[in-house]
């Protein structure tokens, strides 16, 4: 016996779909991920994420900050909703097509590496999303570097 579609089964999957569609990346993933470079040099952080933002020494420790920013505006979104009085259905289509919210990804990692120029500590501040996804997953890298060697 197949159960009739509804409006509000329908609405429910639209929801769940866009829902899910939504990144949110487990705190653990984020540091297993920066911590993984902890083993490198700092020529080699720097060689695969690009110069630091600041660079300084304190009491014979050497640091790096990269500090990042994306900036998004609003966007476009599409809402559905439904509605029932007695035995009446209706649904209701919205389109917003200049929302002024907009909003600001940022991250800022810090290293400290010792003389050898190996890193001893990283420790990281901002959006957790934004971090992960702007600091290259070291295992691709050595496989891609020794792919190419």
């Amino acid at each position: 016996m197949k159960i009739p579609s509804t409006p509000s089964k329908t609405l429910l999957l639209l929801l769940s779909l866009l829902v899910s569609g939504c990144s949110n990346i487990p705190l653990n993933q984020v540091n297993d991920r920066l911590q993984s470079w902890k083993a490198s040099s700092i020529e080699d952080v720097i060689k695969y994420w690009g110069l630091p933002s600041k660079q300084q020494q304190i009491n014979g420790k050497s640091f790096a900050e990269w500090i990042n920013k994306e900036s998004s505006p609003g966007n476009t979104s599409v809402s559905v909703g439904t509605g029932s009085f007695s035995r009446h259905s209706s649904i209701g289509l919205g389109l917003t097509l200049f929302d002024l919210g907009g909003s600001d990804d940022v991250c800022s990692r810090i290293v400290a590496y010792d003389s050898s120029s190996k890193i001893t500590e990283i420790r990281w501040t901002g959006d957790k999303d934004y971090c992960y996804k702007i600091t290259p997953d070291r295992v691709v890298v050595l496989t891609n570097k020794a792919d190419m060697e």
